[in-house]
């Protein structure tokens, strides 16, 4: 065991020994990195004269394949397709509405963002602005708007009339504006009324005494015909009530309703309406006349009988029957 003040020599002697121990290892690395640089430089691949002696190659050009970017055709508001249609080209879509029902409008509009869109009924060269955004600016109630989501802003139009049929503009305020047109076409049942030959009459010439037999005669496609009654009303009233109305069982798509007089009296001459569900009217002016204007019955019931181009012949009836009528009055 060393003693006091002897430990001093050891230590720098130890310090000394491992400083030269450090210093070969790195001068031994040294020399080992420079001789492995010299031997990487100065070697020589194999076929070194081969390559010198060959031409150089000439490669083909690499080709690089185009890189397939997915087109977008649509940078703004869009209007999809409803069943297979094409709205994005401006064109015209064309919708058909029973009278009387709800319409309701279509207008779906894809990336709308920040854009707003707004409904216009377009009547010739007139425009009048029906809603913007949620909001009505039509000061006909039966005008709303009906947001139906992600993106249809539908245009509902309740208790459809005749006169609202037309072209109706969705359009989104894009620079230019984006529209999409539609057509509206209202389809009303068709009323007619006959006479007892079968023939469409407007005005109706009958002798006093005479026996009335007309019929209304309803066509729709509307499947909810069944359900309705066509009304009969005399100069805007109730039918009086010697006046026979008899309901004939039609089909889904056809209802007749006629109405009888067994024998009109002058009294019975008036303006007679047909009408279905408030929405379809047909009328005929009945005239029922005395003996001293039965020029006009004859009249009434050559036009009423025939529908064709009268000919030679029944134009000479015709003038006959003028002609005795007019001797007979002469003769009075």
């Amino acid at each position: 065991m060393l003693g006091p003040g002897t430990w001093e020599p050891w230590f720098l002697l130890l310090v000394a020994t491992l400083s030269i121990v450090i210093a070969n290892q790195h001068h031994q690395f040294d020399n080992h990195s420079v001789h492995l640089h010299e031997r990487t430089t100065t070697r020589k691949p194999r076929n070194e004269s081969y390559f010198q002696d060959e031409p150089s190659l000439k490669l083909p050009p690499i080709r690089i394949p185009h890189l397939r970017h997915h087109h977008v055709t649509h940078w703004g508001p869009y209007f999809e397709n409803v069943k297979n249609e094409d709205v994005s080209t401006g064109g015209v879509r064309h919708v058909a509405v029973h009278l009387g029902t709800t319409a309701m409008l279509d207008c779906r509009v894809a990336m709308l963002s920040d854009k707003t869109v707004m409904w216009m009924r377009r009547n010739g060269e007139r425009v009048s602005l029906l809603t913007v955004a949620k909001n009505t600016y039509s000061s006909d109630l039966r005008y709303s708007l009906y947001f139906q989501y992600p993106n249809n802003w539908r245009l509902a139009i309740s208790s459809v009339r005749r006169e609202d049929h037309g072209l109706y503009v969705c359009q989104v305020n894009t620079h230019p504006p984006r529209m999409l047109t539609t057509n509206v076409t209202i389809l009303a049942p068709e009323i007619r009324i006959l006479d007892e030959a079968g023939h469409e009459v407007k005005d109706r010439y009958y002798k006093t005494g005479s026996g009335v037999e007309l019929a209304c005669i309803v066509r729709s496609s509307w499947r909810t015909i069944g359900n309705l009654v066509p009304t009969w009303l005399k100069n805007g009233a109730k039918i009086p009530d010697h006046v026979k109305i008899y309901h004939v069982n039609g089909s889904a798509e056809k209802l007749i309703t006629r109405i009888y007089i067994e024998s009109a009296a002058k009294s019975d001459s008036g303006e007679y309406t047909c009408s279905f569900d408030q929405h379809s009217t047909s009328l005929v002016h009945l005239h029922v006349l005395n003996g001293e204007k039965q020029a006009a019955v004859h009249h009434d019931q050559w036009n009423s009988g025939r529908t064709e181009r009268p000919n030679r012949k029944t134009i000479t009836v015709f003038l006959a029957i003028l002609l005795s009528d007019l001797l007979a009055v002469i003769q009075k």
